[in-house]
């Protein structure tokens, strides 16, 4: 199984640590492959490690320099300090060609030197090169019969093009929805259809692939995946606050639609100031919600609570959970709504992506626009003004879960036998 740099909070993570376990339980031998270095304190290799999956990814010391551009620039940072004598010399020779001052020509020196190096050897991302290596050596070691490449937009389709060379199978998962508007899925047909298996992660995902990213091969649905937390002993024993808590579990990107969650938030304070917002998780975003936070007269640093680390820690937000929301405008089919239902909790969410599959509007949940404030803050104050409401929703989502597909056990021999399939077919022509 092959992933894109794992983040220490995601819903791709815990979907793809969750599958690799399960497998493993059911008597398959399972690596994860990370194209990046990350921490063994993230909670996911923390998981895979605990239960037997072999994890492996490229040492630190290659990664950092390669894709981490805050170390890419402590780098170029101090190879201009060595390279000061060429720099002066550059300076000199400014002042007698311009007749310009020293700090001017010295300023000119350093940023032409500069703007050079990190042209030519910092921008560029060197991950793909480093994981065909590591690819190559783990094939030699491991000798995969197969590849599970977890993707999301075009980020991992060049393993897909490694592997077809040396003629491996691989069964790539887009974890997103492809949307024409964005050029994140431009050329994505030269690429996927030399998988031999494309799964989506739900019936809208699989027409956005064939409608947006011109995909010829066999799609396969899959469901969601994630365990009973009733199985492991947890129980809704209610909010002990006085006061409600609406609880979103999102990375703070921009397909989870932060910005207008927090329109939102600004539009119920006004009739119920004392309800808690709460939005777990971290991302690029956190700077820029705060400070949109800020303008809309909001306290973004009580909203923005931080990721949580790991699955007990979940267990006890959603203990004091009341109200799920989700303002996404772009998902494939959120691992965070299922754990909302498999809580118990009455949700409110967009209609993007394969959400319309999983929730009724008024049967099992309630579903807005996206994009639309108005909506979400409308179906909020409906849930906090009827508690009898809350409670029948949530019930219903939690039914909707337990009569889903969504166990380890049964996704996990799902996926054995489209493995199967395909090691059967091959790799494509």
């Amino acid at each position: 199984m092959i992933l894109h740099d794992p983040q220490p909070f995601g819903g791709l993570e815990e979907y793809a640590a969750t599958l690799a376990v399960g497998l493993q339980q059911r008597g398959q031998q399972v690596s994860v492959l990370s194209t990046t270095w990350v921490s063994k304190d993230n909670q996911y290799v923390r998981r895979l490690m605990a239960n037997g999956v072999k994890y492996v990814q490229v040492p630190k010391w290659l990664s950092r320099p390669a894709s981490h551009w805050e170390t890419k620039q402590g780098i170029l940072q101090v190879i201009l300090w060595l390279a000061s004598p060429l720099i002066l010399l550059l300076t000199v020779g400014l002042m007698l060609k311009r007749r310009t001052g020293l700090r001017q020509a010295w300023a000119s020196a350093h940023g032409w030197l500069r703007g050079q190096l990190q042209y030519r050897y910092f921008v560029p991302n060197y991950y793909r090169p480093l994981t065909r290596l590591l690819l190559t050596w783990w094939c030699l070691r491991w000798r995969p019969d197969l590849f599970h490449v977890q993707g999301y937009t075009s980020t991992l389709l060049f393993a897909i093009e490694w592997a077809h060379e040396k003629g491996i199978p691989v069964v790539y998962e887009e974890h997103q929805t492809p949307d024409a508007r964005f050029n994140w899925w431009q050329g994505f047909e030269h690429s996927i259809n030399k998988a031999t298996r494309v799964i989506a992660v739900s019936e809208k995902s699989a027409d956005a692939l064939r409608e947006v990213c011109h995909v010829t091969r066999p799609i396969v649905v899959r469901s969601p995946l994630l365990p009973d937390p009733l199985a492991s002993g947890w129980h809704r024993n209610g909010n002990p606050e006085q006061t409600l808590q609406l609880t979103t579990v999102a990375r703070l990107v921009e397909a989870k639609g932060l910005g207008f969650l927090l329109e939102t938030i600004a539009r119920v304070r006004p009739a119920y100031p004392d309800v808690n917002f709460k939005v777990y998780g971290d991302g690029p975003l956190r700077q820029e919600l705060l400070e949109y936070a800020l303008r809309l007269g909001l306290d973004g640093e009580a909203i923005f609570a931080g990721p949580f680390n790991g699955r007990d820690e979940l267990s006890q937000i959603m203990a004091r959970t009341d109200i799920f929301v989700m303002s996404s405008i772009l998902e494939g089919q959120p691992l965070g709504l299922v754990e909302a239902m498999a809580y118990g909790c009455p949700v409110v969410v967009t209609t993007v992506g394969g959400i319309p599959e999983l929730i009724q509007n008024g049967v099992n949940g309630l579903l807005c626009p996206p994009r639309d404030p108005d909506c979400l803050a409308d179906k909020i104050k409906l849930l906090i003004a009827n508690p009898a409401l809350r409670e029948r929703l949530g019930r219903a989502a939690r039914k909707s879960y337990e009569q889903g597909p969504f166990q380890p056990a049964a996704v996990s021999e799902h996926f054995v036998s489209i493995y199967q399939d395909a090691l059967r077919e091959g790799i494509p022509a």
